[in-house]
């Protein structure tokens, strides 16, 4: 009777299943994995995060006061030219 000797690459290898050696390893690394991208994603999306929120108050403010000052700018020409041809 010949003995079936398998090996891979050179390493003497025994019939077991992937998944059922695995398993442990697969289910906590996955579990930590989306718990720790769950909890990142809680403290990126933070609203008692107050400095985020005035930085980008601020942020917003300062494009609505340069688009004031554009229209401003513009509304002056207008009455400039207007007041110019009379």
């Amino acid at each position: 009777m010949a003995t079936l000797n398998r090996t891979f690459l050179g390493m003497r290898v025994w019939p077991a299943s992937m998944l059922k050696t695995y398993f442990p390893f697969l289910l906590s690394g996955t579990t930590a994995y989306f718990l720790f991208n769950f909890a990142a994603v809680k403290m990126l999306d933070d609203p008692t995060d107050k400095w985020a929120n005035i930085v980008e108050n601020v942020r917003q403010a300062s494009k609505q006061q340069a688009l004031k000052n554009e229209a401003a700018d513009w509304y002056n020409a207008q009455i400039a030219k207007k007041e110019g041809t009379h």
